[in-house]
C-alpha cells in the first residue's frame, strides 16, 4: 500500500471503472483517489457547489480522507455518500434485515464504516415485497376511469420480444428522462442531470428491463404522462420476484391516479408472466417508519439510508 494518489490510471488500475468515470465526468467535476489496494470517487454537482458525493469506496479510510480534502479544498462544507455526483446514480448504505439475498441493482454496503468516520443518516428509504391482488385491485377503478377519458397505458418495448432493445432504449429514454426530470424537481436533494449524461449511464442495463412490466402513461392529447420501469428479479430468479425500480408522474397529472393504474398494470402482467410478487424498491420514507399506503403494502424487504458529513 503506498501513498494517496489522484492518478486515474492507477484508480483504474485498482477496480476503478473508466467508462463510468468518463459518463460522471460529464455531469460535475470528479475527483478519483487510490494508494493502489484502496479507492474512492468524489463528485460535485454544478448545481450544488457547498456539498459534493463521495462513493466507490473500497478498502481502507485513508482514500476516503483524501476525497474529503479535495472537497474541501473546492469549496465543499459537506459529503454525502455512499453517493455518486447526483440521485439519478446508485447511492445509499443497505440498514437490512439480510435474511432476504440481495435485489439486482439494490445498495449493499453495511453502513458501519460510514457511521466511523462521522456521517450521520440524512434519508431514509425503504424496499417492501407487494402481492399482486391488492396492488391490482387499487388500480382497477382509475383504469376504467381514466380509460374512459381517453388515456393509455404502452409497454416501453411494443416490438415480442424478452428484453428491451437498444432502439427502444433511445426511443424511450427522452420521454423517460423528461418526465422524471419534471417529476422530480422538487424533490429534496434532487439535482438536474443532462439526457446523455443519464443515458449512457443506464444504457448497459437496458437489457434488465422486462418489457412486458415497463410501462409509459399517454394522456387524453397523447403526451407522455407518466411511466413505471421494472426489472426481473436476475439475482434471485427462483424466488419468482419482480422490482419497479422507478415511477414518475407529470406534475399536472399529480393525484389523477395515473400511478396506482401504472403499478397495477404492472402487477398484472406480471402474474400473467409468472411472477409470484413485485418488489417496490428504495422508496424515500419519513423516518423509520412506514406509510400505510397501497403503494407501501406488503411486507418489508430491506431498509437504506443516505449519509451525509458536515465539517
Amino acid at each position: 500500500m503506498g501513498p494517496v494518489t489522484e492518478d486515474r490510471a492507477a484508480w483504474v488500475e485498482a477496480g476503478g471503472d473508466a467508462a463510468r468515470l468518463d459518463v460522471l465526468s460529464r455531469g460535475g467535476r470528479v475527483g478519483v483517489f487510490t494508494n493502489g489496494d484502496a479507492r474512492i470517487l468524489a463528485a460535485i454537482h454544478p448545481d450544488r457547489r457547498d456539498t459534493g458525493t463521495v462513493g466507490d469506496w473500497v478498502g481502507d479510510d485513508s482514500v476516503l480522507r483524501a476525497a474529503e480534502r479535495w472537497l474541501a479544498e473546492q469549496g465543499c462544507t459537506a459529503a454525502e455518500g455512499p453517493a455518486l455526483l447526483a440521485p439519478w446514480f446508485p447511492s445509499r448504505v443497505n440498514l437490512g434485515p439480510y435474511e432476504q439475498p440481495p435485489l439486482l441493482f439494490e445498495p449493499t454496503e453495511r453502513p458501519e464504516r460510514w457511521a466511523a468516520a462521522g456521517y450521520e443518516a440524512i434519508d431514509r428509504y425503504v424496499s417492501i415485497v407487494a402481492q399482486h391482488d391488492l396492488q391490482i385491485k387499487a388500480g382497477m377503478d382509475r383504469a376504467l376511469k381514466l380509460g374512459t377519458r381517453g388515456w393509455r397505458l404502452v409497454p416501453v418495448e411494443t416490438a415480442p420480444v424478452s428484453a428491451v432493445t437498444p432502439e427502444a432504449f433511445d426511443r424511450v429514454a427522452p420521454i423517460v428522462h423528461d418526465l422524471a426530470t419534471r417529476a422530480y424537481a422538487d424533490v429534496p436533494g434532487y439535482l438536474a442531470l443532462p439526457l446523455d449524461v443519464v443515458a449512457d449511464w443506464y444504457r448497459p442495463h437496458a437489457a434488465q428491463l422486462d418489457p412486458r412490466l415497463s410501462l409509459l402513461a399517454y394522456d387524453p392529447q397523447g403526451a407522455p404522462a407518466a411511466f413505471v420501469l421494472a426489472v426481473r428479479d436476475a439475482a434471485q430468479p427462483a424466488r419468482k420476484w419482480f422490482q419497479i425500480l422507478a415511477l414518475a408522474v407529470a406534475p399536472e397529472h399529480r393525484h389523477t391516479g395515473v400511478a396506482t393504474w401504472l403499478v397495477a398494470a404492472s402487477h398484472q402482467a406480471a402474474r400473467k408472466a409468472g411472477y409470484v410478487a413485485g418488489v417496490h424498491a428504495q422508496i424515500r420514507v419519513s423516518g423509520d417508519g412506514v406509510e400505510d399506503t397501497t403503494w407501501l403494502s406488503g411486507d418489508l424487504v430491506r431498509r437504506y439510508a443516505l449519509y451525509r458529513k458536515a465539517w
